[in-house]
């Protein structure tokens, strides 16, 4: 019985560093699995984010009831009635930075409202089929550079969503 005693002891004491040693070796896999999960989670939903934002955007300029204002000697605006397409997006896109400048054209004529672009934050352009002085379709596109947990896979996703507006059959 004594000797039984003495080789479960003298095997345990041969397995005491195995344990710590297999540990050391799967767990940087495990966390590398486990964060890599958490950090693609993050970017899939800024990228549902930017999509419903730019949803948002669209549906806001097909119902805007003049989409561009002269705001001063040529420069022609977004009117912002009834609410800013920057406003929509961001109330859409609550957790991802909108860019907050006003959309503007070089015309009433001209087919694209932008803005000044912002570094980090999800730039706006809004084409207008035919002119943004009386459009008959608009494609509201976001742009940003989703930045990842880790700051050196940050991508970049070109969001676009489109809204027709209704016309008046013969």
């Amino acid at each position: 019985m004594t000797k039984m005693r003495e080789s479960l002891r003298s095997s345990r004491r041969s397995e005491t560093g195995a344990t710590l040693v297999e540990f050391a070796l799967v767990a940087p896999l495990v966390f590398l699995l486990i964060f890599g999960l958490i950090a693609g989670s993050y970017l899939a939903f800024q990228n549902a984010s930017l999509h419903d934002g730019a949803t948002a955007g669209s549906r806001m300029a097909s119902i805007e009831s003049n989409l561009v204002v002269q705001d001063a000697p040529n420069e022609y605006c977004e009117s912002g009635t009834p609410t800013p397409i920057e406003k929509a997006v961001s109330g859409a896109a609550p957790l991802v930075a909108i860019n907050p400048n006003a959309l503007c054209a070089t015309s009433s004529t001209a087919p694209q409202l932008t803005q000044t672009p912002v570094a980090g934050d999800a730039n706006i352009i809004v084409t207008c089929g035919g002119n943004c002085g009386t459009p008959t379709s608009i494609t509201v596109t976001l742009t940003y550079k989703a930045q990842g947990i880790a700051a050196p896979f940050g991508l970049t996703y070109n969001m676009t969503a489109t809204s027709q507006d209704p016309t008046e059959s013969p």
